[in-house]
């Protein structure tokens, strides 16, 4: 089907669309709209794998000074003052030892994070590992928090002056599933947007009708017949 003068309805009449003739365009051009979704959702997907390590397993150690402070910025950094006191290249060799790891001591503390949480009269300093599988990061984060706190109370012994506990041991690891999940989501949302309006755009500059349908959206009036086009019938003769 064929329209002599379709442009100068759009110009007329296309200029706020419904969603019935959104919906329509959308339709005609489906095969555009699923490629570009498919598209964000597999980047979306490798983006989400190679941002960081699926597994996550966290340990919490408590932290205290024997003498009392005032307040939770004190606290807070007291527990850093002891991090940066424990923490040295000969200690987290220990860590990496217990916790099997092979790799380079840069590798391991590029996967280390940790959060200083003040909880009532305490404050709690929590040590996350991110890892390629669940057991090398419950390993990794259970052996700092074990070694930390053992590096601790020798310490004291020279006057560190404070007191750690393993508040909580890693016994389950965060997957990605729902991280990647939210990704795919997202990607199927920007992917649904960016197809229709490049579809919408298409359908705008293309000069023919291809169904009764599609000239009723455009004439905003019903199609009582169709007239075939045989105007190429003789041509290919």
């Amino acid at each position: 089907m064929r329209s002599i003068s379709r442009r100068g309805w759009q110009s007329e009449q296309r200029d706020d669309l419904p969603l019935s003739e959104i919906l329509h365009v959308l339709w005609g051009w489906r095969l555009l709209v699923i490629g570009v979704v498919l598209l964000l959702v597999v980047l979306a997907l490798l983006f989400g794998l190679v941002r960081e390590p699926p597994y996550t397993a966290e340990a919490a150690i408590s932290v205290e000074p024997q003498e009392r402070l005032v307040n939770d910025d004190e606290r807070e950094a007291f527990v850093e003052e002891v991090r940066s006191t424990v923490v040295t290249q000969e200690w987290l060799r220990g860590v990496m030892r217990r916790a099997g790891w092979q790799g380079d001591p840069k590798g391991f503390k590029s996967r280390l994070d940790f959060e200083t949480v003040p909880q009532g009269d305490k404050t709690v300093l929590r040590v996350r590992f991110s890892g390629t599988g669940p057991e090398e990061s419950l390993r990794a984060a259970n052996a700092y928090a074990e070694l930390f706190v053992a590096r601790v109370e020798k310490l004291n012994d020279g006057g560190l002056a404070a007191d750690a506990v393993v508040e909580s041991r890693a016994v389950t690891t965060e997957g990605s599933s729902l991280r990647l999940l939210l990704y795919a989501v997202a990607a199927v949302a920007a992917g649904v947007l960016a197809g229709g309006a490049g579809a919408l755009l298409l359908e705008g500059r293309t000069r023919s009708w291809r169904d009764a349908r599609d000239a009723e959206l455009t004439l905003r009036a019903p199609v009582l017949g169709v007239i075939p086009d045989y105007s190429t019938v003789g041509e290919e003769d």
